[in-house]
This record gives structure tokens, sequence and C-alpha cells, in this order.
């Protein structure tokens, strides 16, 4: 399913074209076209085939999932794969990627993706309204879409942050399982997170250095802004991998102190008990001739005696700071 705008002489963008006035469009210099597809059909890929013109490896990396950003130049276009962040609140606040594929030509902009996006559908609605993006040229357009996205990494990176922090403050008061659980989770995002940021801001310096026909060179300094915020994400993103490193190190820490305390505690006991249990076993050996078994004082002389030797070792231990 596409979604074709059409923009010419000043007027407004036109909208609901047919695949004949696409194709009509492409070959006017003077007009700016917009296509965005969302989840492609087999209508969709023979536009791209036979209207586009485009590399069968290209509409390849259109269908098929990506792993990693990248920028390919052909003769009458550039291919840019993306991918953005949308974090769903409703699922344990997990962190999600999808991907939006860029075809730039001279008089036109192909975006596909398999998902409905935030940054689409805002740039969208700019045009609908009327906003001149598409006055300043397919790869204007281009960087406002890519801004967008980029711009919406801000609030989840920020989302993210909180949880590391709250991670932290956990650390410190009752660490559990579920603990150990949540910093695991937190690792693996992290890692999506240097996966999509860090290709993603190579990609970007690429085309601010790659003096690509397809992109005028007033427009670079919009590109290069772009490429700021992401390395802004990329130290922040970093910042993030570091604190989740060291309370992984922390909870191990606080759980080794924690079972070493169990283990002093339980070393006292078994040490205060020993003697005891060796007096017992003594008085419950079954000889005939024991002095002490006839005595009228026995019974309770012993058992002060252990009160006494208990007593003695708990003032020794606390002396020494065991406890």
């Amino acid at each position: 399913m596409f979604k074709a705008y059409l923009y010419k002489d000043g007027q407004p963008a036109k909208t609901n074209l047919s695949i004949e006035e696409v194709k009509h469009a492409l070959g006017d210099k003077n007009s700016m076209l917009w296509v965005d597809i969302t989840q492609p059909e087999d209508t969709d890929i023979d536009l791209m085939t036979n209207v586009f013109d485009l590399h069968p490896l290209t509409i390849e990396d259109c269908i098929m999932p990506n792993a990693r950003p990248k920028v390919e130049k052909f003769d009458n276009y550039l291919f840019l794969n993306t991918f953005a962040l949308e974090a769903h609140l409703d699922e344990e606040e997990e962190i999600k990627t999808v991907e939006l594929d860029f075809c730039l030509g001279k008089n036109f902009l192909l975006t596909v993706h398999a998902d409905k996006m935030n940054s689409v559908t805002a740039i969208q609605g700019k045009v609908e309204k009327e906003s001149p993006l598409m006055d300043k040229g397919a790869d204007f357009l281009l960087c406002t879409v890519i801004d967008t996205m980029v711009d919406n990494y801000f609030p989840i990176i920020n989302m993210f942050d909180d949880r590391v922090d709250d991670i932290s403050d956990e650390l410190f008061q009752n660490p559990n399982q579920e603990t150990l659980n949540k910093i695991y989770n937190l690792k693996n995002e992290i890692m999506l997170l240097r996966r999509t940021v860090g290709p993603q801001t190579d990609t970007v310096n690429m085309i601010i250095r790659g003096s690509f026909s397809f992109i005028d060179e007033s427009n670079i300094t919009y590109f290069r802004n772009v490429y700021d915020n992401l390395v802004r994400l990329g130290d922040t993103v970093g910042n993030s991998r570091d604190i989740i490193t060291s309370a992984l190190e922390t909870y191990n820490s606080v759980v080794s102190n924690r079972l070493n305390e169990t283990m002093k505690t339980l070393t006292v006991i078994a040490t205060i008990v020993m003697p005891l249990t060796l007096i017992a076993s003594v008085y419950g050996m079954n000889f005939k001739y024991m002095p002490e078994l006839n005595s009228k004082f026995g019974y309770p002389i012993v058992m002060g005696l252990m009160v006494a030797l208990s007593a003695g070792m708990l003032y020794y231990f606390k002396r020494k700071k065991w406890l």
C-alpha cells in the first residue's frame, strides 16, 4: 500500500496519485515526488521495479529485514537503510527497532517500511498541512524524516535512563533474582541501542562526507545537525552501558557480601554449639561408673557451665567484631 505526494510550482502537495501519475511525475524534473510504502505488497513491488526502476538488491533490502544501517549508491538513486526506535509501554516498556528504507533521487524520495512509523506520519501531516518541506528538494525531505526519527530517540533513551536509575537504587535496598533479571534485560536493550545508534551515526557521517550527487551541498548542514544528535545519543547510550555493567558487578558484590554475612552467622552458631555438643556427648555416654552421674547438683552445674560457655563465646565474638 503506497501513499504519494506530488509538489510542483509552489502549489499545495497533490495526494492520492495513481501509478500512471507517479510515473509521469518521475519524468518531470520540475516536480517533487514522495512515495511512502507501508507493508509492501505485490503491486508495490511492481511499482518499485517498473516505475522507479530499482535494482533487485535494493528491492530485496526493502522487503527483507536488514541487520545494520547502510548507504549504497546507484546510477539513478541513493539507497539508505535506517532504523527507528519504538517503545511499547504496554509490553513492560520493551524497546524495539523498526526499519525504514529510503531511495533518494533527483526529484523523488521513496520510503518503505513494514510497520506504521510515528516519524513518517508526523512529516506526512506537515505536508498535508501545506508545509514547505517538499519545496526544498528531496534531499531536504530525507533529512527532515531522519531528523524527526532521531528526535524520537530522545524520550525513549531518557525512559531507558530512568529505568537504569531505578535499578541502581534497587541494588542497595533489597536486590533479588528479579533485580538480576531486570539488569540482564537492560543489558540486552543497551546492546540493541548500541547496534542501532552507532552504525546509524556512521551512515549519516558517510552522507556528510560522501559528496553524493543526489544531496545538495546547501543541505549538508542539516545532515550535520542530525549527525551531532546521533553522536550525543551514542554518548548517552555508552554511559548507560557503563552503568549497567557496574550495576551487574555491584549486584554480584552485594549478593556475595550477603552470603558472607549469612555464612559468618552460621559459623558463629556452629562454633557456639560445638562445645555444648561435646559436653552433652560426654554425659550421654552409657558408662556405669561416672562420678558426676550420682552428683545431686550435677545437672544444674553442667547446664550453668553450658550457659556460661555460650555467653563467654558470644562476648568474645562481639569484642572481635565478628558479630
